[in-house]
């Protein structure tokens, strides 16, 4: 396999911290009467003392770290609907065994994960969810997946205008009254850290991630009496790469991960995964691997059909445009493996591909790349490379095609209706969030954590770290590198009563909601998972997805969903045809 050369970077300059230990006392000599010593008592931590840093090479002593929330009674209203619940902050120290006892009594200590969490004291636990939420990146924090997108509170800009401070407003969007949140910070990001002797970059990978999340998962649930609850993991980008894989962990530990429930009641190992704008697979994405770019073509038809104000015509048939776009990815994927594929490998070769542009049905090719990305021009037989980008290379990636996209300014990646400001980084690699700079803040008022550290919500150290290669020793079956794939098959093998929804937005260049569908019916899960697809860029949010309404709805009808072997009914609301 070859690769496509692809990386970013950012820098992150954070202050190292240390710990340290006591050496054993002499003994006195048995000649002498030992004088008595009054041993100062050491004050365990509380939460928000700790210092916390985050390269590749630090850790924080296992000492320093408390695992004792901060809390408050809380009340919003969703819905017309009063709201009472508890907001909590804190630490939990994710271990590679069994934990004996409590405190600072563990084996095995891997990292300190923190977290936000929302939960309502006043219904059923045993029929109340609990949904885990992580960002992607990887190295994204969650607090942008809490304020304002699932979160109770949303940052109100007006309010805060005139009064010159920072003021929230209840989230209208939040689903908190579906199901309690949990926002998890991974190792190296937000308030998490690795424990002497491990270091941030021993969890910079695609499984030493997923076992320390894992391993908070059920500590959390441990504590917290959980076990009887329905269980989801809910991952946002590379956040829906790493839920597959911690879901396979938890499915194979079963209900032995788990200390018996107090009340008795049987627990319940996990009930779904929400993946949202996902990118399931490396391999089969076109701006990292010499494979067929087919997967974003519908991408790029929705992108023009934006600036050519096609989908705002009253006769605009969405339905039958998305289905005519993935008949011609088919034909695309077809000429790419029979004609062209050679001229984009690392080595070209273009004798197959110059052969093809002297027949007739190559100006009939052409001329559908070019009407359905607005690239290019109307190719005639005997045109040039120089005249037309698409014969020097018709497997064009999301980066290439947001460059050619318009002359004069430059498509952004994560939403392809928006194009970047002059001198400004394109977000998907510059991924600064205002909330990132409201959290500590609002953490101190809303939950009563005061933190002496930076929080951080990008570690961009963590992309140019990261492992891709897979954990030999898992029981998942085929090709584990740089896919969750195989994961999320085991999944829905091994849990058949697993719900699975996966939604993507029109306009994401990012991670292409056409790339996910071939994924999936590739896998042969088509059947299985649903692909919710909506007017929206990466990452489907309020204030980013036009008619959240609909987003809303889909994810009460999932949380609603009793668990079943098939999903027909949630399936036949998708309106657009699959790939045939």
């Amino acid at each position: 396999m070859h690769y496509r050369l692809c990386g970013l970077t950012l820098a992150v300059f954070l202050s190292a911290c240390s710990g340290g230990s006591d050496s054993e006392p002499e003994k006195a000599p048995s000649s002498f009467t030992p004088q008595v010593t009054v041993v100062p008592k050491i004050d365990a931590p509380t939460p928000g003392s700790a210092v916390f840093s985050y390269g590749p090479e630090d850790g924080i002593s296992r000492s320093s770290v408390s695992e004792e929330p901060a809390s408050k009674s809380q009340k919003i209203t969703v819905k017309g609907i009063p709201v009472q619940f508890t907001a909590s902050a804190g630490h939990l120290i994710s271990t590679g065994s069994i934990p004996i006892g409590t405190g600072l009594n563990y084996r095995d200590a891997d990292a300190a994960i923190f977290y936000t969490a929302y939960t309502r004291d006043d219904l059923p636990k045993e029929n109340r969810p609990v949904t885990f939420v992580f960002n992607g990146g990887p190295g994204g924090a969650s607090a942008a997946l809490d304020l304002g997108f699932l979160g109770p509170k949303s940052y109100d800009d007006d309010a805060s205008d005139k009064a010159k401070t920072l003021l929230w407003k209840d989230n209208p969007n939040t689903i908190l009254d579906k199901t309690d949140l949990v926002f998890v910070d991974p190792v190296g990001t937000g308030y998490s850290e690795a424990i002497w002797p491990n270091k941030n970059e021993d969890f910079w990978g695609v499984d030493s991630d997923a076992k320390v999340l894992r391993s908070f998962i059920t500590r959390y649930i441990n504590a917290n009496n959980r076990q009887s609850s329905p269980k989801y993991i809910y991952g946002v980008s590379y956040g829906g790469f790493r839920v597959p894989i911690i879901a396979q962990l938890l499915i194979e530990k079963g209900e032995s991960g788990y200390l018996p429930d107090p009340s008795k009641k049987p627990a319940k190992v996990l009930s779904g995964l929400i993946l949202n704008s996902p990118i399931l697979d490396i391999n089969s994405d076109c701006s990292s691997r010499y494979v067929s770019c087919h997967g974003v073509l519908p991408t790029y038809a929705m992108v023009k059909a934006f600036h050519d104000k096609s989908v705002e015509k009253p006769d605009f048939d969405l339905p039958a445009f998305l289905g005519d776009a993935r008949l011609f990815a088919v034909t695309f994927n077809n000429l790419y493996k029979s004609v062209f594929k050679s001229v984009d490998q690392k080595i070209s070769d273009r004798s197959q591909w110059n052969i093809y542009l002297q027949k007739p049905e190559s100006e009939v090719f052409l001329n559908r790349l070019y009407k359905i990305t607005g690239i290019g021009k109307l190719y005639k037989l005997g045109e040039g490379a120089d005249s037309n980008p698409w014969i020097a290379n018709p497997n064009m990636d999301s980066r290439e095609f947001v460059k050619r996209f318009s002359p004069q300014e430059t498509l952004q990646m994560n939403d392809g209706r928006y194009f970047l400001e002059k001198d400004t980084v394109d977000p998907v690699v510059d991924r600064t969030d205002v909330n990132y700079d409201h959290i500590k803040s609002y953490l101190a008022g809303f939950a009563d954590y005061k933190a002496k550290s930076r929080y951080l919500g990008s570690n961009g150290k963590i992309i140019l770290h990261w492992n891709y290669m897979p954990d030999q020793h898992l029981s998942v079956t085929g090709d584990r590198f740089a896919s969750a794939i195989p994961d999320l098959t085991f999944d829905v093998t091994l849990n058949p009563n697993l719900k699975v929804l996966i939604q993507h937005g029109y306009y994401d260049l990012n991670t292409p909601f056409h790339k996910t569908e071939v994924d999936i019916e590739n896998a042969n899960l088509s059947s299985r998972i649903p692909i919710k697809t909506y007017l929206g860029g990466h990452g489907i949010g309020p204030g980013r997805t036009d008619g959240y309404e609909k987003v809303l709805a889909e994810l009460d009808a999932f949380y609603d969903q009793p668990a079943v072997v098939k999903l027909a009914a949630f399936n036949a609301a998708l309106p657009e045809a699959r790939n045939p």
